[in-house]
C-alpha cells in the first residue's frame, strides 16, 4: 500500500497528511483495495454504500439510469479522485449512480462512518479527514453546479463552448480525461451529433481538436 502514499498525498481527502498519518487513517478507516477489470461493476444503482472509494489506477464511471433505459454519464473520476464519500456518511441512502470501471482499475475503499464515532472527536487526524471532506464536499458542489450551467444551455455548441471555457487552461486548451461518448454522455446528447457539431464548429475555425485535447479559437 505504501507504493500508493505519494498518490494519496494528491488526494483531497489525505491533504496535508504525511507518511505516518496516511497509515493511521488508513487503519482507523478499516481500508482495503480492490481490483475491477474493464466494465465491471463497482457499486450498483440503489446499493447503500458503506465505503468510499478512492481511484489508485484506472478509470471509473458513474452513471446514472434514465426512465426510458438510456443511462448517461454523471462525472468520471481518474486518480486520486474519489467517489461514495457522501454515501459512506450516511450509509442508509441507496446509490444514485452506477459506478463502473472503464478500464482496468484499482480502488483504496474507506468507512468514512467511522469519523463519525465517539472516539474519533479527539484524533487530529480524523479532524484532519474531516475537514478535507468537507473542502471536498464543497467542491463538488461547485462541479455540480457548474454542470447544471452546462445542461441548461439550449443547443449543443453552447453547450460545450460553455464546457471548454469552465476547463480551458493555458493558450486556450481543454485537455479532457474524458472520450467521445464520455463527453456526449456528460452534455447529454448523442455522440453523433456532437460529433457533426465539433466537425461544423472545427470548420467554422471556432475551434480545433485532435484526440482529447480541443483548443477554443474564437471565444465569440
Amino acid at each position: 500500500m505504501e507504493e500508493y502514499f505519494n498518490l494519496l498525498q494528491k488526494s483531497p481527502l489525505f491533504e496535508t497528511a504525511d507518511a505516518d498519518g496516511i497509515r493511521h487513517i488508513l487503519y482507523c478507516l478499516e481500508a482495503y483495495t480492490g481490483s475491477f477489470g474493464r466494465g465491471e461493476i463497482i457499486y450498483h444503482y440503489g446499493d447503500c454504500i458503506s465505503r468510499a472509494g478512492i481511484v489508485l489506477d484506472g478509470k471509473v464511471a458513474l452513471i446514472a439510469p434514465g426512465s426510458d433505459g438510456e443511462e448517461s454519464s454523471i462525472r468520471l473520476a481518474v486518480p486520486p479522485e474519489s467517489f461514495g464519500c457522501s454515501h459512506s456518511c450516511l450509509q442508509d441512502q441507496p446509490s444514485q449512480v452506477t459506478v463502473i470501471a472503464r478500464k482496468k482499475t484499482k480502488i483504496l475503499f474507506l468507512k468514512l462512518s467511522k469519523l463519525f464515532r465517539r472516539e474519533a472527536l479527539g484524533c487530529r487526524y480524523a479532524s484532519l479527514v474531516m475537514a478535507n471532506l468537507l473542502r471536498q464536499t464543497a467542491a463538488v458542489n461547485l462541479l455540480q453546479g457548474r454542470r447544471i450551467h452546462v445542461m441548461s444551455q439550449k443547443t449543443i455548441r453552447d453547450k460545450l463552448i460553455l464546457f471548454l471555457s469552465q476547463n480551458r487552461g493555458g493558450e486556450g486548451k481543454a485537455i479532457l480525461s474524458m472520450n467521445r461518448q464520455e463527453l456526449a454522455d456528460y452534455l447529454g446528447t448523442e455522440r453523433s451529433a456532437l460529433s457533426r457539431e465539433m466537425t461544423r464548429m472545427k470548420q467554422e475555425g471556432l475551434i480545433d481538436y485532435c484526440r482529447n485535447e480541443i483548443k477554443i479559437l474564437n471565444k465569440n
